[in-house]
């Protein structure tokens, strides 16, 4: 029995010492209040529901559940306060004091200072993204946080290069580093054992990273979104980029990253999109790509790709957004294209396709942006199909239009976590206007009634061809139309009196045809200066006459048959008849002029001398 009272009071003296929840709630409010007061005076108002006893109708607060019925209140789990506009000095040592805090919100903001290495450890989320957060990132920061799952430092002003040792636990799933001035080279090992990582988002674009992209972050498998685009990465792609074989997004785009597009590519057969334009990418398109049979976006615009489409794509059924433009590109339009029947945006401008438009080449049924411009496409548009795109003929169906013509588009893809799933959801916004861009080409005839009768269209650009004949009078119901160039043409004839009462249009340029006659009588046309400039058969006002109104191939057919038929005695000119008659009188008169004049006489009739 004696031994029991030291035991006893063992036990109690630990039961005294031990963190009881009263005492741990206490201590959290304690947190939240000093997190408050570090704050500038503006943001302290924006937390002006942080009084009384801690609870959950504190802004931005969660707590754990209580342990069991009647227990004091529980502890701060999770902290979300973004896009209040704080200010001031990230309060790094109050947050320190949330023993059991899961998550951090503090987006949006306007935090400043360098990341501290003393937040909670047992911290699974933080979020500081898009604040003013400046310095380096500490290699001290993932061992201080061994439980994170998901780490966002986006947006803010973080510089200076990566410590090649820095490296995350294999507990991460989400590493967003983006829209910084990061410099140097990628660490060669991001996680600390690629074989058992959990990453599956990786972003570090919008930095300053050099030198080549590390053959380690193709070891990470676990990987569906790289993002490392607009940097300054050099080399070529490494071949190992087909390990990926759950890679979902891949965005290399504006680096400076040189070879080919490698095969193994096809090795990501899980892809839904492929960014790597605006590198310095050659050779031909892999038909290899055809794996890729779940790719929804396509971009390898911008480079040095040449040789032709290659018709296996055609197996690339689910292409969505296809941007192949500023490449040398040659042959004739493949009938791959034609299987991409979801299509909604083409563009293979500026290459050297040639050939003639195929008659599919407006059927395909969401198509909103087409451009097909410097190339050397000849012979005729296409007759056919105009109504097959609903968005084309503004009846829907499009995703993302904007209601205004977005020049030139804008393509974002989208990766966010779903933590609780711990499952990547990946998306897309097309900004574009609905648009058929046929410019710089070699096509002639006639513009088709079909083109100018698709309602949907806010961008029409034709110029810079052969085409002849008339404007279509159709174009005047074009409502929604903002840019219409039919420019460096051989269009013939009056401008139609619809266009001037376009509301819509905002850019007009007709310049450097043949058109003629006058000028509708309404101002709509007032406010494009230039638009009908080169086109001298054009006048306006009361002094137009009936002969100024025909086109000028008619008008110079009449002058050439007036000059046997006479002229026409109404616009000033005299009858045939009277022309002769004053042309013999001028003859004779002058004639008998000479004649009188004695020294005219000597020098006309005075004898020749010959010179030997």
């Amino acid at each position: 029995m004696p031994t029991v009272a030291p035991l006893r009071l063992a036990f109690l003296l630990l039961l005294a010492l031990a963190p009881r929840p009263a005492a741990l709630a206490a201590s959290d409010r304690a947190a939240l209040l000093a997190f408050r007061a570090s704050l500038s005076p503006p943001s302290r108002a924006a937390l002006a529901s942080w009084r009384g006893p801690l609870s959950s109708s504190w802004l931005g607060v969660s707590l754990h559940p209580p342990a069991s019925t009647g227990a004091a209140p529980p502890s701060v789990a999770e902290l979300a306060l973004p896009g209040l506009n704080l200010s001031g000095q990230l309060p790094a040592a109050p947050l320190a004091l949330l023993r059991r805090l899961l998550a951090l919100d503090l987006s949006s903001n306007a935090l400043s200072g360098e990341l501290p290495c003393s937040l909670p450890r047992s911290l699974l989320d933080l979020d500081l993204s898009r604040n003013a957060l400046f310095g380096a990132v500490p290699t001290c920061l993932p061992a201080s946080l061994p439980a994170l799952r998901s780490l966002n430092l986006s947006a803010n002003a973080l510089r200076f290069p990566l410590s090649p040792r820095l490296s995350f636990p294999v507990s991460l799933t989400a590493l967003d580093l983006s829209r910084n001035a990061l410099a140097g080279s990628v660490p060669p090992r991001i996680v600390a054992d690629p074989d058992t990582s959990n990453l599956l988002l990786l972003d570090l674009s919008h930095n300053r990273f050099s030198s080549e992209i590390p053959a380690g972050i193709t070891a990470i498998r676990s990987l569906q979104g790289l993002f490392l685009a607009d940097n300054q990465l050099s080399g070529e792609i490494p071949i190992g980029i087909g390990n990926l074989t759950y890679l979902q997004a891949l965005d290399l785009s504006h680096n400076r990253l040189s070879g080919i597009v490698p095969a193994g590519l096809a090795g990501c057969f899980q892809l839904l999109y492929l960014r790597l334009g605006g590198n310095r990418l050659s050779g031909a398109l892999r038909p290899e790509l055809d794996a890729l049979d779940s790719l929804k976006v396509l971009d390898l615009s911008n480079n040095q790709i040449s040789g032709e489409i290659p018709l296996p794509l055609a197996g690339c059924r689910s292409l969505e957004v296809v941007n192949l433009s500023g490449n040398k590109i040659t042959g004739e339009l493949s009938g791959a294209v034609a299987k991409w029947q979801s299509l909604r945006f083409l563009s293979l401008a500026g290459n050297q396709l040639s050939g003639q438009l195929p008659d599919w080449m407006f059927s395909f049924p969401t198509l909103q942006w087409l451009d097909l411009s410097c190339n050397r496409f000849v012979g005729f548009i296409p007759d056919g199909g105009f109504n097959v795109s609903a968005v084309f003929n503004g009846r829907g169906g499009g995703q993302g239009i904007p209601s205004e013509a977005v020049l030139p588009p804008e393509l974002f893809v989208s990766a966010t976590m779903d933590m609780p799933g711990r499952q990547l959801e990946l998306g897309y916004d097309l900004q574009a206007a609905t648009s058929i861009d046929l410019s710089r080409n070699e096509l002639r005839g006639e513009i088709p009634e079909g083109l100018v009768a698709m309602k949907g269209l806010q961008y029409l650009n034709l110029s810079c061809n052969y085409l002849d004949g008339q404007i279509p009078s159709g174009v005047g119901g074009m409502g929604r139309l903002q840019t219409l160039d039919f420019s460096h043409n051989g269009l013939s004839g009056e401008v139609p009196p619809g266009i001037a009462a376009m509301t819509e249009l905002e850019v007009l340029n007709l310049s450097y045809n043949s058109l003629s006659g006058p000028l509708p009588t309404t101002d709509g046309l007032q406010k494009f200066p230039g638009a009908l400039a080169g086109n001298p058969g054009i006048c306006s006002g009361e002094g137009c006459s009936a002969d100024a109104r025909m086109p000028e191939g008619k008008r110079e057919g009449s002058n050439r048959r007036s000059w046997l038929g006479g002229w026409h005695k109404e616009n000033g000119w005299v009858s045939l008849a009277a022309f002769c008659i004053s042309t013999m009188t001028s003859f004779y008169v002058s004639l008998a002029t000479l004649l009188c004049s004695p020294k005219a006489r000597n020098f006309v009739f005075r004898p020749a001398r010959l010179e030997y």
